[in-house]
């Protein structure tokens, strides 16, 4: 039993911590043994805490970190020495950085290679089980870099293999982080041929890659499908997410078919990389959002026909996607790389101990994302690990963009090389995530939150300030927001209509603005309005949710919808729904055949939002020189720009006093939601709540080359 023990801190530097119980009085020789040689440990500083002695000790000499050492000390005692600190330094990193492209399995018909990065195992095995279910093991040999690596002879195609180490005393087994597939609730890998994977043929659609010309629309690939009155065929898979034919009980598109209507660009798109929560072979009994990583390149299984099969839940994932790109929609995939679901069964301790995660002063696991663990992010072998997985993602599943939970938790550096890589990739590709400045070991300055936005690259940030002040306090649910009647902050509301950018209000481009109200997260803003306003009529409460959406639509920056935005989507007040059952985050496709005139109204935005230029101006100086906001003391507030000689008024009601626009020339009325459209007009008497849209010139409405 060991007595004793030692670690080794850094390349110099051995920290050996002996139990009061073992020995009473302080030692004063201690040596080093280990790859033939017999190393002295000077010993530097010794303190008693607590019930332990605390020994400081230096030593000349190079340990090399794959070989087994043991500390003796003056009465032959031995302990093995356990990596420490020394994985958290800048010359382990610079020494043991690993550039290859060729982490996991690579598979050929003839032969199968297994790559490994560790450089503080002891031993390595690869546990492998052919299809008829025998178990044979096979030693890794060491290379260099921090690499372990085996050739398999022969043809391994559908075998299962996970691996066995021995590292700081302890054995442990563990999948692959580098796999790309898996059987159920990711007991095992597969070994699979990349041949036979689906052959995705509709290239993504066009896109200029600007990111304020993108329409955002997030939906979860279990509640689209999810209502028992669909009958869909294939519920809650990926699958049932492009299935066709579905309809509501009245007749009206549903499912894969409405999504295809609204003319949005992007689908935002809940993680669908493998993640706990759910039984992949009993899905129906358990709900979860998805933030919880447990396999980052391989597809959830619980999305699957057959969570077992070596290739369905990849290639039934490709049809999807492909099917999307056919059908003029781009897809978003939510990721999550501040954190994992469970840091002692995730295969990072297991193969480098102290390395992966952030700890505070005293050598504790930080727990800024709230999830028990923080990833390191800004140590070179989990920012590679982060950055191959989002280009695997772009390259093989032909992504379109990503959106990071909880941004703020990520470097900024290596926010700007997986945005440099993916702009070589594809430009077209977008980046955006919650930039909340969080608490974490590292300076605020060296992190990717908003406040950070002038160094990182190309990359869009949720606003919430556009939502706690359009919809009011997320985490006060009787305040009101302006578009619940809340007139308190006029001049801010003013700022986000414009981007967020005038006056250094927020960001340094329009670009960068991510506009929403709701998504997952928290209240629907149809819950809001039933807590905030509980004293008024539903008619009323939707009539603000409409102006709520079209200040989304309608404003500079990057239009962000929840799918059922548009039709009063309700989670019957449950604020934080992730692992709430499908009767709260299911679709409810009733209420489109409630509110169908409501989402041909959001339809006719959507339209005005990507063909009007006017409301996507690149820059802060373009909306200096062209855009303004007044409100009066009402609350209406009115949105002009004038570009190129095209004159733009929006005008967003929040009250129900009757007010008289007059205007010096006539203006065709593009949109309003309480007046005819098409009405070529000098003057209009406004007194309700709506939003309503007018340009200078007849003519230009009727080209949608030239509108705006």
């Amino acid at each position: 039993m060991t007595q004793f023990f030692a670690y080794l801190e850094d390349f110099h530097e051995i920290t050996i911590i002996v139990p009061l119980k073992t020995e009473r009085d302080k030692l004063h020789r201690f040596e080093l043994q280990g790859n033939d040689e017999t190393i002295s440990l000077e010993i530097l500083s010794h303190q008693i805490i607590g019930d332990e002695h605390k020994y400081i000790t230096r030593f000349d000499g190079y340990v090399l970190l794959n070989k087994l050492y043991h500390v003796y000390d003056e009465k032959n005692r031995k302990t093995e020495l356990y990596t420490g600190k020394i994985v958290r330094t800048e010359l382990f990193d610079d020494i043991y950085y690993y550039d290859g492209d060729d982490l996991g399995h690579t598979y050929r018909k003839d032969k199968t290679t297994f790559k490994l990065w560790t450089p503080v195992a002891k031993s390595i095995e690869l546990i492998l089980v052919s299809p008829s279910e025998v178990t044979t093991t096979h030693v890794l040999e060491y290379t260099n870099q921090g690499v372990w690596r085996l050739t398999l002879e022969g043809d391994y195609e559908g075998y299962r293999y996970r691996y066995s180490s021995y590292i700081n005393g302890k054995t442990h087994k563990f999948t692959d982080p580098y796999a790309i597939s898996s059987d159920a609730n990711g007991n095992y890998n597969y070994v699979i041929n990349p041949k036979k994977l689906r052959k995705m043929t509709h290239p993504s659609p066009p896109f200029s890659g600007r990111l304020n010309e993108a329409i955002i629309y997030e939906v979860s690939i279990r509640d689209l499908t999810s209502d028992s009155s669909l009958k869909a065929k294939y519920p809650r898979t990926y699958k049932g997410f492009t299935e066709t034919g579905l309809k509501t009980a009245k007749g009206n598109p549903a499912g894969f078919d409405y999504l295809t209507t609204l003319g949005v660009t992007h689908l935002q798109i809940l993680p669908f990389y493998d993640f706990e929560g759910v039984d992949e072979l009993n899905p129906d009994k358990s709900y979860n959002w998805g933030y919880n990583p447990s396999q980052y390149n391989v597809p959830e299984g619980s999305f699957s026909r057959d969570p077992n099969d070596p290739y369905k839940r990849l290639n039934e994932l490709k049809k999807m996607i492909d099917t999307l790109h056919k059908n003029n929609l781009r897809v978003v995939m939510d990721v999550v790389y501040n954190h994992v679901y469970n840091e002692k069964t995730f295969p990072f301790d297991k193969l480098i101990p102290g390395y992966a995660y952030r700890v505070d002063a005293q050598g504790i696991l930080t727990n800024s994302s709230g999830c028990d663990n923080d990833l390191a992010t800004e140590r070179a072998m989990i920012r590679k690990f982060i950055s191959d997985s989002v280009l695997y993602w772009a390259k093989h599943f032909k992504i379109d963009g990503f959106r990071f939970d909880l941004m703020g938790l990520i470097d900024l550096k290596t926010m700007n090389m997986i945005r440099q890589k993916l702009e070589l990739l594809r430009p077209d590709i977008i980046v955006y995530g919650e930039g909340w400045n969080m608490s974490t070991p590292l300076p605020s300055k060296a992190m990717a939150h908003m406040y950070n936005k002038n160094v990182l690259y190309n990359i869009g940030f949720f606003n919430d300030k556009i939502r706690e002040h359009i919809k009011g306090a997320t985490f006060n649910p009787k305040q009101k927001g302006y578009a619940l009647g809340n007139n308190d902050h006029l001049g801010i509301v003013k700022h986000l209509m414009l981007g967020s950018v005038l006056n250094k209000f927020l960001f340094k481009y329009p670009s960068q603005s991510i506009n929403y109200i709701e998504c997952h997260d928290n209240h629907t803003f149809y819950d809001k309005a039933k807590l905030a306003l509980e004293n008024t009529d539903e008619a009323t409460r939707k009539k603000y949710q409409k102006l709520a959406t079209s200040i989304i639509l309608l404003s500079q920056g990057v239009p962000f919808i929840h799918m059922g935005q548009e039709f009063y989507r309700t989670k019957k007040g449950v604020e934080n729904s992730y692992k709430s059952p499908d009767s709260i985050n299911f679709i409810d496709w009733s209420l489109v055949d409630q509110h169908n005139d409501d989402i041909e109204d959001f339809k006719r935005l959507v339209y005005l939002r990507k063909t009007l230029k006017c409301l996507k101006l690149p820059t802060t100086s373009s909306i200096k020189e062209n855009a303004y906001v007044s409100c009066n003391e009402y609350g209406t507030c009115v949105l002009e720009v004038c570009r190129e000689d095209k004159h733009t008024i929006v005008i967003f009601k929040n009250n129900t006093v009757n007010e008289n626009l007059v205007f010096d020339e006539p203006f065709t009325i593009l949109y309003s939601s309480v007046k005819q459209e098409g009405d070529a007009i000098k003057e209009i008497i406004l007194n309700d709540i709506s939003t309503t849209v007018l340009i200078k010139n007849h003519k230009e409405a009727n080209h949608d080359n030239t509108l705006g």
